[in-house]
């Protein structure tokens, strides 16, 4: 959970669901394995006195992108690789959608909330790393203003493995909430049968 204060406003943003694990994608495009379960982080706006003021979430366009992280959340590692004296980058680390606008939709226990969901964020090489998932307010669209916008929190997620071709324990059955959110118009690819294996130390993947 992660707070930050703008004009007397806190965005809370929780990660309501972390990643656990992932396969590398290597240097194609083919691989579709994303990071599992989707990602989802949930914002709040309150007031000074404490009290949550929805109409924000209409009067301005809330986007939230992520970048990954190693495993101490220190080093970013979303930015290509450089190789020896030539600096000849490698391919991002980090594919697929790393962008999300905010959902209105209700959680398990029935709860009208506002929410962000990344369920196509692959990664390319093995390794222990974190999302860290920045918040923007984007102005009105009537509104002409030449101001930069700016980031207003971040959040972290655990740490979670992404592993080689052959160590891939397999995926596992969906989420309740990811099937909730998939139910009420969420575009999130659902599984109602996992084929995951025992997930144990295994081999080492090497440093991210």
């Amino acid at each position: 959970m992660s707070a930050n204060s703008d004009s007397g406003l806190t965005h809370l943003l929780t990660v309501v669901q972390q990643p656990m694990r992932a396969r590398a994608t290597g240097t194609g495009e083919r691989e579709r394995r994303a990071v599992d379960p989707c990602p989802i982080v949930e914002l709040r706006v309150l007031g000074p006195d404490g009290t949550e003021i929805e109409r924000l979430h209409w009067e301005y366009k809330y986007v939230m992108i992520t970048a990954l992280f190693d495993e101490t959340g220190t080093v970013e590692c979303t930015a290509p690789r450089v190789a020896g004296p030539s600096a000849v980058p490698y391919e991002d680390q980090m594919i697929g959608g790393q962008a999300s606008s905010e959902y209105n939709v209700r959680d398990l226990e029935g709860r009208l909330g506002y929410f962000f969901c990344f369920p196509d964020i692959r990664v390319r090489h093995p390794g222990r790393y974190r999302l860290r998932f920045s918040l923007l307010r984007l102005p009105p669209a009537e509104l002409e203003t030449s101001q930069p916008t700016s980031i207003l929190g971040h959040v972290f997620t655990d740490p979670f493995r992404v592993y080689s071709f052959k160590d891939f324990p397999g995926v596992d059955e969906s989420t309740l909430l990811t099937k909730e959110f998939a139910n009420q118009g969420v575009a999130i690819p659902i599984r109602n049968k996992g084929r995951l294996k025992h997930e144990g130390a295994g081999s080492d993947d090497g440093p991210n």
